[in-house]
């Protein structure tokens, strides 16, 4: 869900609230770097990964651990915005073809 136009988690009692912002500044110019060369936006969403499944591509690539809610924080920020923000991983309009999942079947 959004709340205060960034994303907040709430799932059966667990709430995971953090934000991108909340890193240490390199880490988080990282990610965002990550998510511009590896992320190819288009115009409909791609089904079957989701923000929690391309948090993990992004950790094996960079090393940074990242909450879902923190790697959707940094989607956001990054001009993605969710195509339904009330589900808990969040779908995109990314393409499938985009870097991040070159030789990555199904994560």
């Amino acid at each position: 869900m959004l709340k205060n136009n960034r994303p907040f988690t709430n799932e059966n009692g667990f709430i995971d609230a953090g934000l991108i912002t909340d890193k240490d500044p390199e880490e988080m110019e990282e990610v965002f770097k990550w998510i511009h060369e590896k992320l190819i936006p288009r115009k409909t969403h791609l089904t079957g990964r989701s923000s929690y499944g391309i948090k993990h591509i992004l950790e094996r690539d960079t090393g940074i651990y990242l909450t879902n809610n923190e790697f959707k924080d940094a989607m956001l920020l990054c001009g993605y915005s969710p195509v339904d923000p009330n589900k808990l991983n969040w779908e995109y309009c990314i393409s499938k073809k985009s870097p991040a999942f070159a030789s990555r079947k199904g994560v």
